[in-house]
């Protein structure tokens, strides 16, 4: 399977919020690294994945592109929603949001082994009235 096949497939079961079979496509010594945050796992991370899904219920990422090499994919994406639950302290605001997003995912024999997450959470909380 294509590499950039796996990072379509594993986008998607985010964007459904379907987790095992998000767990199914990543190792189970997944190592994720969100912007300047210290590495997490699997759990944790599927723990923050769904606090955006509390804030932004029809949250999704509109992939724009991908760019494979050598075991690793970068996805350039925007993940776009609308603001109808409390996110991070924020009230609902009703605002769609659309923010820019690169990811970077190795790998290995078909499965996620490390994923790499930048996203616009400045521009995000701007987007929601956070300030």
């Amino acid at each position: 399977m294509d590499i950039r096949e796996v990072a379509r497939n594993f986008y998607a079961a985010i964007d459904t919020q379907e987790w095992d079979k998000l767990a199914s496509l990543a190792s189970p010594d997944l190592a994720v690294h969100l912007g300047s945050a210290n590495p997490i796992g699997f759990d944790d991370w599927q723990k923050s994945l769904a606090e955006f899904f509390v804030g932004f219920p029809d949250g999704h990422h509109v992939i724009d592109g991908y760019v494979s090499e050598a075991g690793s994919v970068v996805t350039r994406c925007r993940f776009q929603g609308t603001h109808t639950g409390i996110f991070h302290g924020v009230e609902p605001s009703g605002n769609r949001v659309s923010v820019g997003v690169i990811h970077i995912d190795r790998v290995e024999n078909g499965i996620v082994v490390e994923h790499f997450g930048q996203l616009d959470g400045l521009g995000l909380m701007h987007q929601i009235g956070a300030f």
